[in-house]
C-alpha cells in the first residue's frame, strides 16, 4: 500500500512562531523551539514506511525547511483558511496515487512512530482517521479519499474540533477511526508539562536545557 504522511507547518522566524508562549519565552526562542519540533519529527517520519511531504506556509524562505528534513515533497499551503489548507493538501496528495495519507501539525514534539503507524492501521477499516488532543482538538486527520466536508467545520482551535469533525464525517456518511492521542504545544501550561516529560536525547529536550527553560 502506497502511503503519505504530510507535516503541516511554517518556516520558524521570531515573531512569528509559537507567539501564544511569548509571555514566558522570548520571539527567538519561540523560533528555536519550532526548528527543535520539526528535528524530532524529522526523526520520526524517518523511521515510517511512507512517503513525506511538507506543506508550509507560503514563505521566501521556505526552502529553509530542506535543512532538516528527508527527502520529501514540498507543497505551498492554499486555502482561505485552515481546514480548507488542509484539505487540499491532502487532496493534492491523494491525486498523486497514494492509497491513503495522513496529516498532522507540527507542534507534536511527543509524537512518536506509533502514532503515525496507529493513523494508517485505523485508515485500514475506516474511511477516515483522527488522533484526538486531551485539550478537545486533533493532531492528525487522514483519510483515503478527499473529503471536503470533514474540514468544514467551525471553531479550529477551540475546545469542540475533534467532536465536530468525527460529527462532520458522520453525516458525511464515512467511518471514522481512532489513532492514539497525543498532545500538542501552544500554551504555557503545555510547555510546563514538556519541560517534564520530553525524551531527554531528544532536540527539544537539549534545547530546553540550552535555553535553561523550565
Amino acid at each position: 500500500m502506497k502511503q503519505a504522511v504530510i507535516c503541516f507547518t511554517r518556516v520558524p522566524k521570531p515573531g512569528i512562531t509559537k507567539t501564544r508562549l511569548l509571555p514566558v519565552l522570548q520571539p527567538e526562542q519561540c523560533a528555536g523551539l519550532h526548528w527543535a519540533f520539526l528535528r524530532d519529527l524529522a526523526d520520526v517520519y524517518r523511521q515510517l514506511d511512507a512517503h513525506l511531504f511538507v506543506a508550509y506556509t507560503p514563505d521566501p524562505d521556505w526552502e529553509q525547511l530542506k535543512t532538516v528534513f528527508p527527502p520529501a515533497g514540498y507543497i505551498p499551503q492554499k486555502g482561505k483558511d485552515l481546514g480548507e489548507k488542509m484539505y487540499k493538501a491532502i487532496r493534492k496528495v491523494l491525486d498523486l496515487g497514494y492509497s491513503s495519507v495522513i496529516l498532522t501539525g507540527a507542534d507534536l514534539p511527543l509524537l512518536t512512530k506509533e502514532h503515525l503507524e496507529s493513523g494508517f492501521a485505523a485508515l485500514e477499516s475506516a474511511d477516515i482517521a483522527i488522533g484526538p488532543t486531551s485539550d478537545g482538538g486533533y493532531y492528525l486527520i487522514g483519510m483515503k479519499h478527499p473529503c471536503r466536508e470533514v474540514f468544514q467545520v467551525d471553531g479550529y482551535g477551540g475546545s469542540n474540533v475533534f467532536e465536530n469533525t468525527v460529527m462532520a464525517a458522520k453525516n458525511a456518511g464515512l467511518s471514522v477511526g481512532l489513532a492514539l492521542s497525543c498532545d500538542d504545544v501552544d500554551t504555557p501550561e503545555d510547555l510546563k508539562q514538556l519541560t517534564e516529560t520530553a525524551p531527554a536525547h531528544s532536540h527539544t529536550a537539549q534545547y530546553l536545557k540550552q535555553e535553561g527553560i523550565r
